[in-house]
């Protein structure tokens, strides 16, 4: 685990919160407290000691001033898809970096060595920065069904 992640339990310990997992990856993500990003969820519909879902997550970031554009998504990479928008989608899914591992512990050596990224499991969410996972799924084998890039948004918007 990393120092940043650990740093983000603690601060969880303190508020004796669970099941916070969007809570700490969207805090890493942007760089802000565990506090902000616990604030900005509440205010969007998160219940203390509840998880949320990502619709929540992607309206919580744009509050705190970043945007999601979604590189990878599992469903597009793994299906042969016969109308021609979609399947031009599906080969630029299975050509990213992302379809190369498919579970968080593989996925270590193509990470990128810039930027912020929400990997989404099937019940889990966790921060890649800086070419480093920041979570505690780091060596399990947990799929990756969605990647999510996360920027910071333009000061026009």
């Amino acid at each position: 685990m990393s120092k940043l992640f650990l740093k983000m339990e603690r601060r969880s310990d303190k508020w004796r919160e669970r099941n916070d997992c969007t809570v700490k990856a969207l805090a890493i993500a942007t760089g802000k407290t565990y506090e902000q990003a616990h604030g900005a969820l509440a205010l969007r519909g998160r219940n203390f000691r509840k998880g949320t879902n990502m619709s929540t997550v992607w309206k919580a970031a744009r509050d705190l001033g970043f945007t999601e554009k979604e590189v990878y998504c599992r469903h597009f990479s793994e299906h042969d898809w016969h109308a021609p928008e979609k399947k031009e989608r599906a080969k630029k899914m299975r050509r990213t970096r992302w379809a190369k591992g498919k579970t968080i512990k593989s996925i270590k050596p193509y990470l990128p060595k810039r930027g912020a990224y929400l990997i989404q499991t099937s019940s889990h969410i966790l921060c890649v920065r800086a070419g480093e996972v920041h979570d505690w799924t780091s060596d399990r084998r947990h799929r990756i069904v969605k990647v999510h890039h996360i920027t910071r948004a333009e000061a026009g918007r």
